[in-house]
């Protein structure tokens, strides 16, 4: 069943179409949402009002692409959160101990996993020190596969300004990661 019928069904009361379409996209818009802030419980906090807002405004939203709309509200939802926030983000894969949340490989040995970690936390870092304009669109385009349109929509640029945006985030992202030695290590070592 596609968004839009769906988001009708919700807008006639019917909460299981509702939380079809909650089901459908909350790990997208958790995934973007821990890209741009940095700590899962802000992401958390973002993707539940985002579709708090979604809910509130059924009948008003007509004629939309429901995913479009909801990456939009979260997009707005995650600024309103850099806004309110002066601290630091926290790594997105380390709880508020700095204990590492994903598990490295089975295969891997000790040495192996604890790389896998630190090139993790470059490629975090570089993507966290990019303007924030530029890593929204970043996340939307590599991280949720948004198109070049479909960003434009949920940011109201003009296609122009999406593919301009992008192609200079990955310049500084491309930057920043040739910079650091945990991903290349200097020449003449090893």
């Amino acid at each position: 069943m596609d968004d839009e019928l769906l988001l009708e069904q919700a807008r006639q009361g019917d909460s299981a179409a509702f939380t079809s379409l909650v089901e459908r996209h909350q790990d997208d818009l958790y995934t973007m949402a821990l890209r741009l802030l940095g700590t899962p419980a802000d992401a958390a906090d973002v993707v539940q009002e985002t579709f708090l807002r979604a809910y509130m405004n059924l009948p008003k939203l007509r004629g939309v692409s429901v995913r479009g709309w909801l990456f939009r509200v979260a997009v707005n939802a995650c600024r309103d959160v850099q806004r309110r926030s002066v601290r630091k983000p926290a790594s997105p894969l380390e709880d508020r101990d700095g204990k590492v949340l994903e598990l490295p490989s089975q295969d891997a040995g000790p040495e192996a996993a604890a790389e896998a970690r630190e090139r993790a936390a470059a490629i975090r870092a570089a993507l966290l020190a990019l303007p924030v304009d530029y890593r929204v669109a970043v996340v939307l385009r590599d991280v949720n596969d948004l198109s070049y349109e479909e960003i434009a929509e949920v940011l109201h640029l003009p296609l122009g300004t999406v593919k301009s945006r992008l192609s200079r985030a990955r310049l500084q992202l491309a930057g920043h990661l040739r910079r650091s030695t945990v991903l290349f290590a200097a020449e003449g070592q090893g």
